[in-house]
């Protein structure tokens, strides 16, 4: 394998060498030294040549150059044979040649020079199937180029690629094609390039960036623009991707007839794109332009247009893998977009959105958007207004009605003043959401409060149990920072008749695949009547205060918290149905049901009591029990009996696996027996 630059570098090299032997052709033997040539691209050392005129199948015609310098590469001892050589006064012809280079390149080559038609051709063959052919002619002061390639394989290239991890090499993949090349005296004028590419792939090390069976035409152009301006230069190009896959971490995308286009101005100072297009088949159209300094090698200015991109086709090919540890990563996008992007100095400059029928719908149903159209303007320096409105959408199956978002824009600030959106039968308000952007990331911060929601409602859109009253609550600041939500003050509802207040309030990572939720909890005063007829517990007159502190929910499942339920104090009326201590009972086995049946207790449905108490202390999925009071084991007390009928409800299961509890519940079974007295 071989480097097929090589063969341009020696170009120059070989034809001041055949031009040298054209003026010596008196003589039958000729040797030259050369010490140095310099050129900007290369520099050669030390040239030898020799010429011989004999027939007995050794070399006639010998090049040897000790040492040559490409860049970072330096190549020794690169030597030039000719096995047949013949010359007369019009032509030259190299037959059975070769190039080498020791354990590096070794490849054979025939070259032709025509003094009268000023024409020089060089062939080659280095391996079976692969032509290479270069032709060089020139009239008076001008000169023209071809170079032929024929099934070029590209792995060959491999070889001369930087060894890094990260760097993709080529694994197969044959090139065809031409390039062309004219100009006056020493000057390049044009140039073009027609090439195509077929059966390439690539991988690095890492295996991060692959292509498989890739087929790409490339064309391209290059061409001065006055000889008042000789260092600026107007170029194009087009590459049409027209098959195989790419692999680039993490985006995965196949051929579609994807189409790049550019074209622009080249010279000493800059690189001006003035028109980029790139078309992606079932995602849209991309324009770009823009102006790269060379010397401070800077961005000055960049502008990105994006017309009806269809968000279905960006969220899967683009956005989907880089979204795919977040809570993000399972969601459905329908819709248009565009926008416009403005770049100066490499510093974003504006962006103008907008959204066009945008539905935003999450697979695993937490949430969805239908229906959105937005404008949304931003300044790096000023100040915008956003006019964003959503026709309806649900959060945990609650629906949300349509809504209209004025948000006010100051580079990383955004202020919305009030927001009144529709829950159910009633009215979550915003007020005062501020947020900003800084090094950590996103912060912000609201307040507001949520005017009554009907529980029947409520519970029917999660289809939960059904409960009764209505859902109300006053909302403190609520702050978004390092990725966690938090509350400064106290959250405030209104449920079962009774208050909630819930303070030390922080969710953990609320949008990530298993959010994390911390609080205290204290309910006054609950309506227990309410409370069990929702959950078709039994009737239960009276009410009760909970407190649960230090509460924990991992991906909204309790896995730490100390709660305990007591009696209000207070005077009201306390009475239970044998309904609900058979509920009661399923903490601690079904004797309790048996026990009221023989006795002469069955014949009453409601029985008085005195108090009624539980506590859990939930520790690693285990729930260790106790009742009213602190007992000695192995019994606790649920319900103390007062007045006539009285009844007491003992437990002595101490300790219940939490989800066991939760289905001894549903299925109000037990394994120990309660005391009834």
């Amino acid at each position: 394998m071989f480097n097929r630059q090589a063969i341009f570098f020696l170009l120059t090299l070989i034809i001041f060498c055949l031009l040298m032997l054209c003026a010596s052709t008196a003589f039958s033997r000729i040797a030259l030294l050369i010490d140095d040539i310099e050129h900007p691209v290369f520099k050669a050392q030390s040239i030898q040549i020799r010429f011989s005129d004999v027939r007995n199948g050794s070399e006639q015609l010998k090049i040897v150059i000790a040492k040559i310098k490409v860049q970072d590469y330096v190549w020794k001892n690169v030597q030039l044979a000719c096995s047949v050589f013949q010359y007369n006064s019009t032509a030259i012809t190299c037959q059975d040649g070769y190039v080498k280079i020791p354990e590096l390149i070794s490849f054979p080559v025939t070259l032709y020079f025509f003094s009268d038609q000023k024409t020089i051709k060089i062939k080659s063959h280095p391996a079976r199937n692969e032509n290479w052919e270069i032709t060089l002619q020139w009239h008076d002061t001008s000169w023209q180029g071809i170079v032929t390639i024929h099934n070029v394989p590209l792995d060959s290239v491999a070889a001369w690629l930087p060894d890094h991890e990260r760097i993709p090499k080529p694994g197969s993949g044959r090139v065809n094609g031409t390039v062309l090349f004219s100009g006056d005296e020493t000057d390049l004028k044009s140039a073009g390039i027609d090439l195509s590419i077929k059966a390439l792939s690539f991988s690095d090390q890492a295996g991060l960036h692959a292509g498989e069976n890739i087929q790409i035409a490339f064309k391209a152009g290059l061409n001065r623009s006055s000889y008042t301006n000789p260092n600026q230069w107007h170029w194009h190009s087009e590459i049409y991707w027209q098959q195989g896959e790419v692999f680039w971490q993490p985006i995965y995308m196949a051929a579609a007839d994807q189409h790049l286009s550019l074209q622009g101005i080249i010279d000493d100072e800059a690189v001006r794109l003035l028109d980029g297009t790139l078309m992606l088949a079932g995602l849209g159209t991309f324009q770009f332009s823009g102006n790269f300094n060379i010397l401070d090698r800077q961005l000055n200015a960049f502008e990105l247009k994006a017309d009806n991109i269809q968000l279905s086709a960006l969220y899967e090919q683009v956005l989907r893998p880089f979204l795919q540890d977040t809570a993000f990563a399972e969601m459905e996008f329908t819709g248009h977009a565009d926008w416009v992007v403005h770049l100066r100095d490499d510093v974003v400059q504006s962006i103008q959105l907008d959204l066009d029928e945008v539905s935003i719908v999450d697979t695993r149903d937490r949430f969805a958007f239908y229906r959105i159209n937005a404008h949304i303007p931003w300044l790096h320096e000023g100040a915008t207004v956003a006019d964003i409105s959503i026709q309806n959408g649900h959060i945990l199956q609650i629906p949300l009605g349509a809504v209209r978002v004025p948000l006010e824009l100051n580079r990383f600030k955004v202020f919305l003043p009030q927001l009144a959106l529709p829950v159910l039968d009633g009215l979550l308000k915003l007020e005062n959401f501020n947020a900003a952007y800084a090094e950590k990331g996103w912060r912000w911060k609201f307040s507001g409060g949520l005017l009554p929601v009907s529980m029947e409602a409520l519970t029917d859109a999660l289809q939960i149990q059904h409960m009764r009253g209505t859902l109300s609550g006053y909302i403190p600041e609520v702050r978004y920072a390092g990725n966690s939500i938090s509350v400064n003050g106290v959250l405030q509802l209104r449920v079962f008749d009774g208050s909630v207040v819930i303070h030390n309030l922080k969710l953990i990572e609320p949008m990530g695949l298993t959010p994390h939720l911390k609080a205290d909890a204290a309910m006054r005063d609950l309506d227990l009547e309410l409370l069990t007829g929702t959950f078709s517990f039994g009737k239960v007159e009276g009410r009760v205060d909970v407190d649960v502190q230090n509460l924990e929910l991992a991906d909204w499942m309790p896995v730490h918290f100390d709660a305990r339920l007591f009696s209000s104090p207070g005077d009201y009326s306390r009475r239970i149905s044998q309904a609900a201590i058979e509920n009661i009972s399923a903490l601690g086995g079904e004797g309790a049901v048996v026990a009221i049946q023989r006795s002469i207790l069955r014949f009453f449905e409601e029985f008085r009591y005195a108090e009624i108490g539980w506590r859990c202390k939930l520790r690693l999925n285990i729930c260790y029990m106790g009742g009213i009071e602190s007992e000695p084991a192995p019994r606790y007390t649920l319900v103390k009996g007062g007045g006539i009928p009285a009844i007491t409800v003992m437990g002595y299961n101490r300790e219940v696996g939490w989800q066991e509890l939760i289905s001894r519940l549903q299925r109000i079974t037990s394994e120990n027996e309660p005391i009834i007295q």
